[in-house]
């Protein structure tokens, strides 16, 4: 991912050739983001590779990548005399050289029909949001001048972000559609950053015990974020660096807590989702990009319910992981809603599976959130708070995920038992035992243990036979 130094010279317009250069770009993107999704690292890495170098030859050449593809016009029809002052008034009145200052040839710039102007930033932002995914399953596989840190790449892919969201054809007023791809994947780098955030915070208090001192959140300092390598001059992190805006929002995010960087990424995601056409297609991958048009949802690659359901889908596995039950709450049911907007969008009969299995796991987290609070009070044997609103909310939450995941048990079409149906089965006995927990009348109770036992298996009864052995199984005396 490095190219010559040599070449630094900062073109404003398009060199012979480059407009080609650019398509095959876009064809080369195109492929690799097909291949990411096949799960094959060792032969995705190259292609995304390939595309980064290209990508930084262009960054090297132009201060602006957007004139490969941008056409420039001059406005030839003279102006109206009642409005606008002739040449001759100009120079008079007001000292105007048109020679000079060239108010009447002011080029018109025009983008290519399909191009945003953030077209090449969306590019390379994704391919570095897809390469640190890679890295972060197995960073035994990069090269020996490539980051061996997932990290490295998400945050570049943020400053490429922000570069293209503050180029000047986008400060300057002028209208255009919204690069939504962009937006979906700006939010989603910053979900895997929360998520990063969540790691380091855990390992710090683990540290923190170890060492016999008291945790503080000051341990959560993400130096990661504040202080950067020194690249290379060769490296296409160093030219990234050196066109990002100088104050940026990744700043921010140095002493920011996960919840804020997900309330970040929400706003992204927010944006994305509403400009992102209801176009629908039954084959999808996620970047697929047409030769014609790195943004055309009418191409076979498009799936609105597919984009919908990784966004949620991955929001809710960083909510799993928050360490505040109301922030495990909150995320949990926005990960919900959006699931529960792709039934108006998508074949039921084919997602049927998915969305259930999916929202009995937001609306598990929802249940345990409030359980959480309230095992204080049934650790110190205040029964009192099995009546409670509280524990009200917590067992119908913990109601509607029972409801979720037997109605995702019921729309299995295979009679093998897979590894999604063991997680299944898994979960749906752990709300089983939660709910059982809260119930009080003895009979329900019981039958909620059995079906839990049913479900679980000896795990759920070793469980159960340690919190009664504890006593926290409220026990009716009535």
């Amino acid at each position: 991912m490095s190219i010559p130094s040599s070449s630094t010279a900062v073109e404003s317009v398009r060199a012979p050739g480059d407009f080609e250069a650019w398509e095959r770009l876009k064809d080369d993107f195109a492929k690799a983001a097909e291949q990411y999704e096949t799960d094959d690292i060792a032969a995705t890495l190259p292609m995304l590779r390939q595309v980064l170098s290209e990508c930084h030859r262009f960054l090297i050449q132009y201060d602006d990548p957007s004139v490969l593809f941008v056409s420039e016009t001059t406005d030839v029809e003279p102006s109206p005399q009642l409005f606008t002052p002739s040449e001759e008034r100009l120079a008079r009145d007001w000292g105007f050289n048109n020679d000079e200052d060239g108010f009447f040839a002011r080029p018109i710039i025009s983008y290519r029909r399909g191009e945003l102007t953030t077209a090449f930033h969306a590019i390379l932002g994704i391919t570095l949001f897809l390469f640190g995914n890679l890295v972060a399953q197995d960073s035994s596989l990069v090269l020996k001048n490539e980051p061996s840190n997932a990290t490295d790449y998400w945050l570049a892919a943020l400053d490429v972000f922000e570069t293209g969201e503050n180029l000047p054809s986008r400060t300057a007023g002028r209208s255009e559609a919204e690069d939504w791809r962009m937006a979906i994947v700006w939010g989603r780098t910053l979900v895997c950053l929360a998520d990063e955030k969540i790691s380091r915070s855990r390992q710090a208090r683990k540290e923190a015990e170890e060492a016999g001192t008291e945790y503080s959140s000051f341990m959560c300092y993400d130096a990661f974020m504040a202080e950067e390598p020194k690249w290379p001059a060769d490296s296409i992190f160093h030219a990234i660096a050196q066109r990002r805006p100088p104050v940026t929002r990744r700043m921010s995010l140095t002493y920011a807590s996960a919840n804020d960087v997900l309330t970040l990424a929400m706003d992204q995601f927010s944006r994305g989702i509403f400009h992102m056409p209801h176009a629908q297609s039954s084959h999808s991958h996620h970047f697929h990009c047409s030769s014609s048009s790195t943004h055309n949802p009418e191409s076979s690659s498009f799936s609105r319910p597919k984009e919908l359901f990784t966004i949620a889908s991955e929001v809710l596995g960083v909510a799993e992981r928050l360490e505040a039950a109301p922030e495990r709450q909150y995320w949990a049911s926005w990960a919900d809603s959006v699931f529960n907007q792709m039934k108006m969008e998508v074949d039921m009969d084919a997602w049927r599976g998915p969305i259930t299995s999916a929202r009995g796991r937001c609306w598990l987290i929802m249940g345990s959130a409030k359980v959480e609070e309230l095992e204080s009070a049934l650790e110190r044997g205040d029964e009192a708070v099995l009546r409670s609103e509280d524990a009200e909310e917590a067992r119908e939450g913990l109601a509607m995920a029972i409801s979720f995941f037997e109605r995702a048990k019921g729309s299995r079409t295979s009679t093998m038992l897979s590894e999604e149906d063991e997680d299944l089965q898994s979960l749906l006995a752990e709300a089983l035992l939660t709910l059982a927990n809260l119930t009080i009348d003895n009979n329900k109770r019981e039958e909620l243990y059995s079906r839990a036992q049913a479900e679980g298996g000896n795990q759920v009864v070793l469980e159960l036979d340690r919190a009664r052995e504890e006593g926290d199984v409220y026990m009716d005396e009535s």
